[in-house]
């Protein structure tokens, strides 16, 4: 990937990450978080351990912004807040492991990213039920089972943008895109 490229992709994931980061679900008015997809497709494209660090603080940053306004995003910032490290950490080593990969297929990218944001839902809720503080009475199993009906609106969401990072990433890779003019 030409440097260039390097940095559209960069400035297009801190871009998407600010443009996404109010919302978990989304709304009328407001995109769905894309954060999941961001550090899957940073892992692939980006790759290192700065750019890692400098999407957190951009997320971070704007989680303590909007907790100046938003009351649910105040009553995540808990001591469990630090447990989207090994959240994200997942998802940017999936993009890390999917880069190795001569020839990405669209299954290979999938299954990994399913698999990336399945761990990284239950890592970031295992992390708030024990470190948040808000859930000091109520046993793992009782959590899990309040929880699970948000999987598939936090999967579904990843999943979305992380096909439209699959599109990017085959409008960058030239050799895989049949060229129309030689037909």
């Amino acid at each position: 990937m030409s440097p260039r490229h390097h940095w559209i992709i960069a400035l297009s994931l801190f871009f998407l990450l600010a443009a996404t980061r109010a919302s978990h679900w989304g709304s009328e008015w407001l995109l769905p978080d894309a954060s999941l997809a961001v550090f899957l497709f940073g892992g692939l494209t980006l790759g290192t351990a700065g750019w890692f660090a400098g999407l957190f603080l951009l997320a971070a940053g704007f989680d303590i912004l909007a907790a100046r306004t938003a009351l649910e995003v105040g009553w995540c910032l808990t001591p469990a807040y630090w447990g989207l490290l090994p959240t994200y950490g997942v998802l940017w080593l999936a993009g890390r492991w999917l880069a190795r990969t001569p020839e990405l297929p669209a299954s290979r990218y999938a299954g990994v990213g399913l698999v990336a944001v399945t761990l990284a839902f239950a890592i970031s809720n295992l992390t708030f039920w024990a470190f948040s503080g808000h859930f000091g009475g109520m046993d793992l199993l009782a959590y899990a089972r309040e929880v699970a009906f948000y999987f598939p609106p936090y999967a579904g969401g990843a999943a979305l943008y992380l096909a439209l990072g699959w599109l990017v990433w085959l409008s960058f890779d030239s050799e895989r895109i049949p060229d129309c003019r030689s037909q």
